[in-house]
């Protein structure tokens, strides 16, 4: 089952969740100030580093907009499936210690590296199952999440590459937004959905 931890996550009560708010614009402004210079440390190759500003002139997140409970480090790891009907269903979600409240669209960023891991179809799947059929195929929502992926407060585009590489023979960060987050409709049923679990 592809369901997003997210989903329920967002449906969540913030208003006594007051020790995990963070000033959403501040913080987004911070991180991209000093995107170039943490991914510097990283390692990341100048190729990449230099096409960060102009990236997220173009595509940086509105900081105005709806908030939710951020996980931020959505990865398999940190999620419980059991198999249920035939299929694996999601049960649970842990590991909180970094939470903390500003857009949804911020824990894609993670789920799109270490969930779907640049799977189009699981994602197309997943982003169904959110309630957001509006993403897929959509280049600008793969763009503006590669921009909250540079704004992560754990990014390290250096070993993202390592994980997960660009399309062979281009170093340009909108290619790599299609490599990452781009997704696709799923065509193994005749509603586009599908139970069949992530590989």
């Amino acid at each position: 089952d592809p369901n997003p931890p997210s989903t329920a996550a967002e449906a969540l009560d913030t208003s006594d969740l007051d020790s995990l708010c963070c000033d959403w614009p501040t913080f987004l402004d911070r991180q991209r100030e000093s995107a170039v210079e943490r991914q510097r440390a990283h390692g990341l190759e100048p190729q990449w580093l230099e096409q960060i500003p102009d990236f997220l002139d173009r595509w940086m997140p509105a900081p105005e907009g709806p908030r939710a409970l951020l996980h931020t480090e959505l990865m398999r790891e940190h999620l419980l499936i059991a198999p249920r009907n035939n299929c694996w269903t999601l049960t649970g979600l842990f590991d909180f210690e970094p939470a903390t409240i500003g857009s949804p669209e911020y824990d894609f960023a993670s789920f799109g590296l270490f969930v779907s891991a640049g799977d189009a179809r699981f994602l197309g799947r997943a982003l169904r199952a959110y309630g957001r059929p509006d993403a897929i195929g959509d280049e600008t929502f793969s763009r503006r999440i590669l921009a909250y992926t540079i704004l992560h407060r754990y990014a390290n585009l250096r070993w993202y590459l390592d994980r997960l590489p660009p399309p062979k023979g281009r170093i340009d960060l909108d290619s790599l937004a299609a490599r990452w987050f781009a997704a696709v409709a799923d065509d193994h049923s005749p509603d586009g959905d599908s139970t069949d679990s992530p590989r």
